[in-house]
Formats: structure tokens, C-alpha cells, sequence
């Protein structure tokens, strides 16, 4: 392996010669070991959204003519390229690093600035001249309104995933609605028998809850659209050009095709991540919900002989090393544990945001990664959970017939007739449920 040594404010840092990061990448490195644990690469949503900056940013610093036209152009085909052919490894860091997100930003930088002076120039990497790490890639903005304007972005990006696959398990429920919809069920009132309802009216009652909780995180995403790029260290302005603070959102929104605006206040956005932590909650809400869908498919698929055997649902895989023929709910199983890993994400996520001191809250790399892998063990959870799970769910007729005489519907049904102290007479005077059931019949006859 041969180095390159480069120089940093600390001192002297030797780099392998034919990676394309520099200096302060490479303290990350050495201070941050990854141990095989995520790193910046892994979240190529939240890169991405750090190079689309990058890109618009020269873009603005040219057309205001803060940059030089030929290095800003050059810089902003090094960001499409890398975008178009991502390499993980290019971004080592540990996702935790300290610093309040710098390593991201000027890992980023320094990948860029490189490329550019390589590419163009025909510059070893370390040299950094034309493109600087700092004076060019980085012009007008800082790691502060970069990492949270990029966070947003990837936040964005991930919502939309999770609202596809929500609108599948959506049409999953309609199609179970169709297909069930002259069979009945027996409801329950604390794990008690109840009065019978129609399965289409229970798959419903799930149905609307999944569109609340689609239109609350379509909320969220409009909330996200609100960027602090320009809001530069902790939001005071003079901090950078003014001309690329009026251009900066728009250009930024053409590039990424989506329509953004600048926060209303940029001192909020420095000192607290609130767009963010709503959504968050939100997450940890459909989380909750998918957990509650889950579990009670379990329940009501528990069987098939001794539990309530209500629904069969899809056999996938064996059950039992030692019980031959034994087939568990595996598939809500997996997505209970989905979407529990989800909260668990959730609750970091939330620490990031409570603990954040002052001007400047430097947990935003907490925050970001444990919503994006919130988001993605939930979007997972759920799209197993529809395609292996949901759409091959039958109802057992046998329980179903046997349900429909049960004794509290048919007490229900007749206190309709009678009124409620005329039944719960004949109740307490039954000397037991066969006999009860008979003279509940007889009434209704009359």
C-alpha cells in the first residue's frame, strides 16, 4: 500500500495514495473505527442528497458569478457522475462520528474536490487546486445547513417508499374486503365474545387507520420540504452571499424535482430538528398500528384446533423441529419484530432530539440514520407482511358457521327485542348455556 501525506490545522496525515478522500476523511477513519458497523456509504440516500448540494450549489455560485464558470461546471458533472456510479467505499466514516455532521460534509468534499482536480486537471489527488475542499465545493453553505437540508431530502426520499408500500398493504385490505365479503365474524370486547360483524367491516376498520396514518406522513413530508440551505453555520445571515441565499432553494428544487422552500426560521432549523422528530412520530404511530394488524392475525389464526381459528393464513414454511406438520404465523412475525426494530430506531432518533444544547444541535447524524433505518425495517415489515401474508389469508368457514350461534350475539339480539332487564333475567335463571340459548331462540321466534 502506498500513501500520499496531506496536511490538516492538526498536522500531517498520510492517506492511501489512490483513494480520492483526504485528511480529515482519514482522521474519521482513524479516531472512528467502523468494526462492521454502518458507515456514510451505507446511506446512499443521505449522500446523495449531500452531492445534489453540491451540484446546485456551484450551480448557483456560478450563475451569480462567485465561481469560476469552467471549475463550477466541472464540479457539477464529478457530482451527476458520482451520483450515477455510487460507490460505497468512497464514504468510509463511521455514521457516528462526532463533530455535529462534519465528517459527512467534508467527506464529501474532499471526494469531489479530487475527482474534479484529477479528472479535469490532470492534479494528483491532495493537491486541491483548482477545486478546494472548503473554498469551492463547500462555497456559501456549511456543514450545518448542508446536513440538515440533506437529511430532509433523504427523509423525503424514504417517506415515499414507505407511502408505496403502505398503498399496497392499502389495496391488499380492499382485496380482502372483496373477497370476504359475505362472511361473518364474531367480534371481541377485551379477548370476550361480542356481537358478530361482517370481515369486510373488520378489514375496513383497518383500512381507515392505514389511510390516517398515510395522510399523517404525507403531513411530515410537506413539513420536510422546508430546507435551512443558506441558514449556513446556526442561521444568521451575512454568513453567505446573499445573492446565493435568494437562488439557492430553487435551484436546489429543479435539481432534485421536488418543490422545496426555505424554513421560516433558520435559527430553529440550527437549534432543533423539529420537522424531523414529527416525523418520527409519525413512523413510530404506523409502526405501533402494523404491530397491532400482526398480532392479531396470530391471534385469530392461532389453531388450528385448540385457538380461535377464525382465518387461515398462507403456510410458508415448517413450524416445529419436533411437531410434524406444525406451520406458525412466521410472516406477521417477522414484520412484529419489523416494526418493533423500527421504535426501537425511533426512540434514538428522539434522544438526538431532546438532547441537543444551545445554537447548534450536533446529534443530527443520530437523528437521520435511525429515521432512515426506522423507515427502512418498517417498509420491509410491511411489504412481506402484504405479499406473503395478507393477499392468501382465507376465512375458516367451520368456525365461522359455529360462531354465528354463539351466546352472546344471540343474548345481544334478543335484548334488542325484550330490552336488557327482561334478558339478563332469563340469563340468571338459565341453569346453563344450552338451556339459555333455547330460550333465547324461542323469544326471537315470537
Amino acid at each position: 500500500m502506498q500513501y500520499r501525506i496531506e496536511v490538516d490545522n492538526i498536522g500531517e496525515v498520510r492517506i492511501p495514495v489512490l483513494l480520492p478522500y483526504g485528511a480529515q476523511t482519514q482522521r474519521a477513519l482513524n479516531l472512528y473505527p467502523v468494526d462492521n458497523q454502518k458507515t456514510l456509504g451505507d446511506y446512499a440516500s443521505l449522500i446523495n442528497a449531500v452531492l445534489r448540494i453540491k451540484l446546485a450549489s456551484a450551480r448557483v455560485n456560478r450563475e451569480i458569478g462567485e465561481m469560476d464558470p469552467v471549475l463550477s461546471l466541472n464540479v457539477e458533472n464529478t457530482c451527476q457522475s458520482i451520483l450515477e456510479n455510487y460507490q460505497r467505499e468512497l464514504f468510509p466514516v463511521h455514521a457516528f462520528h462526532g463533530g455535529g455532521g462534519i465528517s459527512v460534509n467534508m467527506n464529501v468534499n474532499e471526494v469531489v474536490a479530487n475527482i474534479v482536480n484529477h479528472s479535469y486537471y490532470a492534479q494528483p489527488y491532495g493537491t486541491y487546486s483548482p477545486a478546494h475542499p472548503n473554498d469551492a465545493i463547500n462555497m456559501n453553505h456549511s456543514t450545518s445547513d448542508c446536513l440538515q437540508t440533506a437529511s430532509h431530502l433523504a427523509a423525503i426520499e424514504a417517506l415515499d417508499r414507505l407511502d408505496t408500500t403502505t398503498e399496497r398493504l392499502i389495496y391488499a385490505l380492499e382485496y380482502l374486503m372483496a373477497n370476504h365479503s359475505d362472511s361473518s365474524k364474531l367480534a371481541r370486547t377485551c379477548m370476550q365474545d361480542a356481537v358478530t360483524i361482517e370481515f369486510k367491516q373488520f378489514w375496513g376498520g383497518y383500512l381507515a387507520s392505514l389511510r390516517t396514518y398515510q395522510m399523517h406522513l404525507k403531513a411530515c413530508r410537506n413539513d420536510l420540504q422546508a430546507v435551512n440551505l443558506s441558514g449556513n453555520i446556526i442561521g444568521r445571515s451575512g454568513d453567505c452571499s446573499t445573492a446565493y441565499a435568494e437562488r439557492c432553494i430553487a435551484v436546489l428544487s429543479d435539481v432534485i424535482g421536488i418543490e422545496l422552500r426555505k424554513s421560516d426560521n433558520l435559527f430553529q432549523s440550527s437549534q432543533s430538528f423539529d420537522a424531523q422528530i414529527h416525523c418520527v412520530s409519525q413512523v413510530e404511530n404506523l409502526a405501533g398500528f402494523i404491530i397491532k394488524i400482526a398480532k392479531d392475525l396470530r391471534l385469530m389464526s392461532s389453531g388450528p384446533e385448540g385457538g380461535l381459528s377464525e382465518i387461515t393464513l398462507p403456510a410458508v414454511q415448517a413450524g416445529s423441529s419436533a411437531m410434524p406438520g406444525k406451520v406458525n404465523p412466521t410472516i406477521p412475525e417477522f414484520a412484529i419484530q419489523s416494526a418493533m426494530q423500527a421504535q426501537g430506531h425511533c426512540y434514538s432518533s428522539k434522544q438526538a432530539h431532546i438532547h441537543g444544547e444551545l445554537d447548534y444541535n450536533p446529534w443530527g447524524m443520530l437523528l437521520i440514520t435511525n429515521l432512515l433505518d426506522a423507515i427502512d425495517h418498517l417498509e420491509k415489515g410491511i411489504s412481506v407482511l402484504t405479499e406473503k401474508c395478507i393477499f392468501g389469508i382465507e376465512v375458516n368457514s367451520e368456525t365461522q358457521s359455529r360462531n354465528e350461534s354463539a351466546l352472546v350475539p344471540l343474548v345481544v339480539r334478543v335484548k334488542s327485542k325484550i330490552g336488557y332487564k327482561a334478558t339478563l333475567d332469563h340469563v340468571k335463571e338459565a341453569k346453563n348455556s344450552t338451556e339459555l340459548k333455547e330460550t333465547l331462540q324461542e323469544i326471537l321466534k315470537r
